[in-house]
């Protein structure tokens, strides 16, 4: 490892911490845990919205990509295909898993009853926790980018599943857009609505919300695990795995779903913005 690596790391560090100290002097982290929030969500409602997301990823998606097999050996059809696929199910995976939440009695998942909706606030709220995240989000995954340099003795990583993705639809500029749906907007939806709705709701209500918070941000982070990124997945899962923890908190501190849907739509988009311009 360089030292201008080292000295860019501690950098990050030291403004992450920083930016934490921060927003810890200005309240950002009060919150009450003991608030009533008290949903109807039983085990089965979990498994059936994980279960509606894996049958789409693991029946729907092999099956599909198995008839356009042919197709997706062109390189001029492929990112064609694979855009309006992701597409295509992303949609009918969010219409799944609201059919479903519109048939359950308790419709309280959104927002906690007891506050009054402000989507303003919300969203300024979920800025403000970018402002705070993002810098610890990118030390952890540079310093654990390191770390796997140091161990394994490798010069590069293979890049996430998603940033793969996008890149392959910089060259035009309707799959890129059609990424940009599907990433900034329809995933943080299927992703929040899943963890932070269902399985943190569920959670929360048999330990807890300090320990829903905990357990859902496992759960996400290693959600994100693929064979295919290789030692990729050690920065990937672990900065993921900070970004949940904001994600779970502004959910509860909050008590707003739009929080940190907003939060995670935020993440993905400047991300994005990234990969296009800063490469």
């Amino acid at each position: 490892m360089m030292i201008t690596d080292l000295a860019s790391m501690a950098f990050l560090g030291a403004i992450s911490f920083g930016v934490l100290w921060f927003g810890r002097q200005k309240g950002f982290f009060r919150w009450d845990p003991n608030r009533t929030w008290d949903l109807s969500i039983r085990v089965k409602d979990v498994l059936f919205l994980f279960a509606i997301y894996f049958g789409i990823a693991d029946v729907l998606v092999p099956l599909s990509l198995s008839q356009i097999k042919p197709l997706l050996q062109k390189p001029a059809t492929q990112i064609e295909l694979l855009s309006w696929l992701n597409l295509a199910i992303a949609i009918l995976t969010l219409g799944g898993i609201f059919l479903y939440w519109r048939s359950l009695k308790d419709k309280s998942l959104w927002r906690n009853p007891s506050l009054l909706p402000n989507y303003r606030e919300d969203f300024i709220y979920a800025l403000y926790a970018w402002c705070i995240s993002c810098p610890l989000v990118l030390f952890i995954s540079q310093a654990l980018e390191s770390l796997v340099y140091v161990i394994f003795n490798v010069s590069s990583l293979p890049d996430q599943l998603a940033v793969y993705f996008v890149k392959m639809t910089f060259g035009n500029p309707l799959y890129f857009s059609l990424a940009i749906v599907t990433i900034v907007f329809l995933t943080p939806l299927i992703e929040e609505t899943l963890f932070r709705a269902f399985l943190q709701s569920f959670i929360r209500k048999q330990l807890g919300p300090r320990y829903a918070i905990f357990i859902t941000a496992l759960c996400f982070s290693f959600f994100h695990f693929s064979q295919e990124q290789g030692l990729s997945n050690i920065p990937i899962v672990g900065s993921l795995f900070i970004l949940a923890l904001f994600l779970g908190f502004i959910y509860e501190k909050r008590g707003s779903l739009f929080a940190s849907i907003s939060l995670h739509a935020l993440f993905n988009a400047v991300s994005i913005f990234n990969l296009y311009f800063l490469e």
